[in-house]
């Protein structure tokens, strides 16, 4: 439980822009969702600023720097953390897009904070926050992707966020234990650290788009577990497993996929040995990158209504 340590100040307003993507289930499409939402407002013309809250930190395989000069898995973002500096986001990774990179330091992140201030879990909870909050006004959205099965990580991405956007898979497992895990952090981080805290949907990600049974079950199922269905948004994004696996091998965002599938080689080409296979992207992509946009409008547009009510 989080106690009743003073709170360290955080600028709220500075944060008012940021949205957590969440889950307490892995594999229900967060990473993918955080980094093409954060991509695609970016190439809309938008400042965007993606924080990788994860220790595996697949943000870097989807954006391509995995393994790369940037990628430092996480040290300089665990080590603002510790001594609760702002924020130094690596620039330019996409035109508009700057990245707080993650990785394996960030997973060792709860043991170091516990350490470092102990007995202060409000401090704990609040350290992304206070090292966030100095540099958010920078930027015209902020987007956080957390750890599934983590509470200590989804505290620290909670508490630094203005909006919660939930992904799921459309089977009752998903829902039941990844968005009824979730939903406990989030009333708990709400109630005791970040009262600004809401959250604004559910997204059924990876389904099929002509389900529409399993659709119905599983807004059943939502609603069983919200108290409300009015939470799930109408955009479905549909399942792919090739445009999944084309994005991390190639990385790539998917719209940044769809471009490059219209220039896939030809068939006699491959035949010929003057093109490899392993260059051919899959042409589902333009379908997804369609699922993708239009959710990334329908959360920016819920955001932007609520906020005027």
């Amino acid at each position: 439980m989080l106690d009743a340590d003073p709170i360290p100040s955080v600028d709220r307003s500075a944060l008012e822009h940021s949205y957590v993507i969440a889950n307490g289930k892995g594999g229900v499409g967060k990473t993918t969702l955080a980094s093409n939402m954060a991509g695609l407002v970016a190439a809309d013309g938008g400042s965007v600023l993606l924080v990788d809250v994860n220790g595996q930190g697949n943000v870097g395989r989807d954006l391509g720097y995995r393994g790369s000069s940037i990628d430092d898995e996480g040290e300089a973002f665990a080590d603002a953390l510790r001594t609760g500096a702002p924020l130094k986001p690596v620039t330019g990774v996409r035109p508009g897009l700057d990245v707080i990179v993650g990785g394996q330091h960030v997973g060792a992140v709860p043991d170091m904070l516990a350490a470092t201030y102990r007995m202060q879990q409000h401090r704990q909870a609040l350290a992304l926050a206070v090292c966030l909050a100095p540099v958010a006004a920078r930027y015209d959205l902020v987007v956080i992707d957390s750890a599934p099965e983590n509470p200590p990580l989804q505290h620290l991405a909670l508490s630094a966020a203005r909006w919660m956007v939930a992904p799921t898979r459309s089977d009752r497992a998903s829902i039941n234990d990844g968005l009824g895990s979730i939903s406990r952090q989030f009333q708990l981080v709400r109630t005791a650290v970040n009262p600004d805290l809401r959250l604004l949907g559910v997204v059924l990600f990876g389904s099929g788009s002509a389900s529409k049974q399993i659709h119905r079950n599983a807004r059943q199922w939502v609603a069983e577990e919200l108290g409300a269905d009015a939470y799930l948004f109408d955009t479905i994004v549909r399942y792919s497993e090739a445009v999944g696996q084309d994005a991390r091998s190639h990385g790539r965002l998917v719209h940044e996929l769809e471009v490059a599938a219209a220039s896939n080689p030809k068939f006699w080409d491959l035949r010929s040995g003057r093109a490899n296979a392993g260059s051919i992207v899959s042409a589902t992509s333009a379908s997804v990158a369609e699922d993708l946009a239009t959710l990334a409008r329908e959360i920016l547009t819920r955001a932007a209504e609520q906020d005027a009510v």
